[in-house]
């Protein structure tokens, strides 16, 4: 085992104070892939975030580590990779983008993992995401004649009928020798030769019954069928109404036969018939194999598909399909779920894999080993196998947790992120010992070494008690020289979702790209990242208690931690902020309109009025799921939990950031909430990031952000002058 700590010097040492440019120029690993096979054994590939600051753009690379031999080696030297598949133990394919703005992510190879890989796909829309089957691969694009709706346009112009159109998306196979082998003819051709040339790649998405969206998509371990999740239509207010499908095929005779039938159109020079946007329906498509609709529960999806293809992993919610309650896996044996004539048979044929783990399931993975998965327990993340009764047995990984991001070898060879309070983000192997929770556990990168010296605070878990008696947990990042008989000014930055978590990491994602963590800490300042009721990793009583009680509650959670902090002597209470993003936006936005313990808050993309939410954003579902009922019916709890309800009241400064195209949280909400404060003469500031969504995903942009927030709280904290650009 190698597991070398990576975080600040050890006390007396001098350490270095980073900038907030320095944090968004760290390297950071966020996935990982095991090679499958016995030779050349447990090489890992890993995607690795980086910053172009001079083009003001992130940039995803991939490395290969080799475990035996200790080395590692960059693979990629341009463009944007989103997603590695290894084919042999010597052969990676990639999903790869150039860096241009209009660039097309492709399928791109490569073997011997050197070199530049050659791209095994052009298609026009570009590559969604893909899957390695049956001696070539499955991925998902948008089907280029519907995606540009032409004949529609010609006729009536562009617009979108909100909510009802028809997806484009689509299900490819592309054979792998098939396309070396079109390759090297397409080499030797002249244009007349080239032109009657088929690519062999073909569309299995027309079996289905209409144009639905293909959301997920499970290939059999045994190249005999994949098993694709759909809904009626992109938009995301479907996300309920999920239509499973099995297709039975032998994909290369498929792709063959399709070559031949186009092969054969272009030596007779007719047009490929009914060329138009809808795709032909009476075409005859049975040689592409045969689809059968799975009778699953409303909301479920096939996730996986066991090693010898005979069992299928659903994920699904056996209580209610509330966005609050958390997902089980559970298992199906095939023969059952083919003969299911309805739901409630389906149902009652499953097997709950996970009851008794009462968790969320973040990731998973089924192989020959078992079905290994990832989920939150407190402020860390466990790897875990499931023990098929509704249990898991948590992995030992000697002390190192994984962040997002990990992978099993079909052979149960594992590779994962990982980190603690004490080490940043590096990329580890590890091999459980006979079948047991002890693992054997190898360190391969060292991006760590980039904050060797840094003074990056001290991290620790905290609990205490809320206002109705539950316990709460939250992360706690405290400066070096912390002394216990001093009172600190307190921040709190509060995590989005509801349904997510903070971590007690050395660094997290927020830390080097929204809140300015650790420069608090370096100011003597005091961050607590709370894990307010709705948090995961607490089970699924924890999650329901903020349903009904959106705002109250975390407020509850947040007044209690000033209380608990005020009482142990480390906190000035006349000198806390609040901020957050999304979620902890609208908990940030809550505390400073209903509270008048806070000095000053932060909203970012943050909630200001539920009734505005909900009429404009592309997840309605969130505000009558958590709030009970639609406001057009009754708007009674929208305004007992909204912040703006409280205007009249206000006095609390605020900082407001969101994105200009932010469908999650639109604009108007942060527009709201800066017109009245304004209209009551609290100190308010906006700002507006152009061409963002609900995330900030460029890192200059990253930069004013976390520049603003701390300036924001050094001013009002601190007494510093306030100087936002």
């Amino acid at each position: 085992m190698n597991v070398e700590p990576s975080g600040p010097r050890s006390e007396g040492q001098n350490s270095h104070q980073p900038t907030l440019r320095e944090m968004l120029m760290l390297e950071t690993p966020f996935a990982v892939k095991v090679a499958p096979g016995a030779e050349r054994s447990g090489r890992v590939a890993a995607l690795v975030r980086t910053t172009n600051w001079n083009e003001n753009r992130y940039e995803d690379i991939c490395h290969v580590y080799d475990p035996a031999g200790g080395s590692g080696h960059r693979l990629t030297r341009h463009g944007n990779v989103s997603q590695m598949e290894w084919l042999d133990g010597g052969t990676l394919a990639v999903l790869k983008r150039g860096s241009g703005d209009d660039d097309k992510a492709q399928i791109w190879l490569y073997e011997g993992l050197v070199g530049e890989g050659w791209p095994l796909t052009d298609h026009e829309t570009g590559v969604e995401w893909f899957k390695p089957f049956a001696s070539g691969f499955l991925f998902r694009a948008r089907d280029p004649k519907r995606d540009k709706k032409k004949e529609r346009a010609d006729r009536f112009g562009k617009y979108t009928h909100f909510e009802h159109e028809e997806s484009a998306s689509a299900l490819y196979y592309v054979g792998l020798e098939e396309m070396r082998r079109y390759r090297d003819r397409l080499r030797a051709a002249n244009d007349d030769e080239a032109q009657k040339l088929v690519e062999p790649v073909v569309e299995l998405g027309r079996l289905l019954p209409g144009r639905l969206a293909i959301r997920e998509v499970a290939p059999s371990p045994a190249d005999d069928a994949v098993y694709l999740t759909c809904w009626p239509r992109d938009d995301l207010v479907y996300w309920r109404e999920t239509r499973v499908f099995q297709i039975a095929l032998d994909a290369p005779a498929a792709l063959a036969e399709h070559i031949r039938r186009e092969e054969a159109k272009k030596k007779s020079d007719k047009d490929i018939p009914n060329d138009k946007e809808g795709g032909n329906e009476e075409e005859d498509t049975g040689y592409l194999g045969t689809v059968i609709r799975l009778n699953v529960p409303r909301g479920a999806q096939v996730v996986a598909v066991a090693p010898d293809g005979r069992t299928l992993l659903v994920l699904h919610s056996g209580r209610d399909d509330k966005m609050y309650t958390r997902q089980d896996l559970w298992r199906i044996d095939l023969g059952a779920a083919l003969a299911a004539g309805d739901a409630d048979a389906f149902l009652a044929a499953m097997h709950n894999l996970s009851a008794a783990l009462d968790r969320t399931l973040l990731e998973w993975h089924w192989v020959k080993a078992g079905i290994f998965v990832v989920y939150v327990e407190g402020t860390r993340l466990h790897l875990a196998r499931l023990d098929g009764e509704g249990g898991a047995m948590p992995l030992d990984l000697k002390g190192i947790y994984p962040t997002l991001g990990f992978h099993v070898s079909p052979e149960g060879r594992l590779a994962f992120v990982g980190t603690n309070a004490t080490t940043y983000p590096e990329v580890y192997a590890a091999e459980p010992v006979d079948g047991g929770p002890d693992c054997q556990v190898l360190k391969l990168s060292g991006f760590g070494r980039a904050v060797e010296g840094w003074d990056l605070g001290s991290v620790e878990t905290i609990r205490w008690q809320s206002k109705d008696g539950v316990e709460i947990e939250g992360v706690l990042r405290k400066p070096a020289g912390f002394d216990p008989d001093r009172r600190y000014p307190l921040v709190f930055v509060v995590h989005g979702g509801p349904t997510w978590f903070s971590a007690d990491y050395l660094l997290t994602g927020e830390d080097r790209a929204y809140y300015p963590s650790v420069q608090f800490v370096n100011r003597d300042v005091l961050v607590l990242k709370p894990n307010y009721r709705g948090s995961i990793g607490r089970g699924q009583a924890f999650l329901d208690l903020n349903v009904n009680n959106l705002g109250v509650g975390d407020l509850w959670d947040l007044e209690s931690a000033i209380d608990h902090l005020v009482e142990l002597g480390w906190v000035d209470p006349e000198r806390v902020g609040c901020m957050g993003w999304s979620q902890g936006g609208y908990i940030s936005a809550f505390a400073g309109l209903r509270c008048d313990r806070f000095a000053a808050v932060s909203v970012g993309a943050g909630v200001s009025d539920w009734y505005t939410y909900h009429i404009s954003n592309d997840i309605p579902d969130f505000t009558v799921d958590y709030l009970s009922g639609s406001p057009f019916r009754d708007r009674e709890r929208y305004v007992e939990t909204a912040p703006i309800s409280n205007l009249e009241n206000a006095h609390t400064p605020m900082l407001i950031q969101h994105g200009s195209e932010d469908r999650r949280v639109p604009l108007s909400n942060a527009l709201e909430l800066y017109r009245g404060l304004q209209e009551m003469g609290v100190p308010v500031e906006l700002f507006v990031f152009p061409g963002m969504g609900h995330p900030i995903t460029r890192p200059r942009e990253n930069h004013a952000v976390m520049h603003q927030n701390l300036a924001w709280f050094s001013h009002y904290l601190l007494g510093e002058d306030l100087s936002l650009e």
